[in-house]
């Protein structure tokens, strides 16, 4: 059994094909924003570089790993770039870890 569209759609749809994407429909959504989801330079110095192991760590720590896995991955040769981005993709810390991690280290802290 076909049911007719109710009436109110059929105008937002109408309105919306007479304007373009630009109309300001009643129950358009917010695009996307340029709100940041993080705090930059918090593992920045004000003074010399910091040692590269703190930094590594520092930066994991923000992304949401866990003190123990941020520690033992920044001692690794482990891709910090690629873990980062595996995580910003919605990947949890431990499966990036397990993914990137080199295959000669032995077994990590997962």
């Amino acid at each position: 059994m076909l049911v007719a569209p109710h009436p109110s759609a059929l105008t937002r749809l109408e309105k919306f094909a007479k304007t373009g994407k630009t109309a300001d429909l009643p129950h358009s959504e917010q695009g996307m924003t340029t709100h940041q989801t993080r705090i930059p330079g918090t593992c920045q110095s004000a003074g010399p570089p910091v040692d590269v192991v703190a930094w590594r760590e520092c930066r994991l720590r923000e992304a949401g790993f866990p003190w123990d896995l941020a520690d033992w991955l920044a001692h690794t040769p482990a891709d910090l770039h690629e873990l980062l981005s595996l995580v910003d993709a919605g990947c949890p810390p431990h499966l990036a870890a397990r993914i990137l991690s080199p295959l000669d280290e032995g077994t990590g802290p997962w």
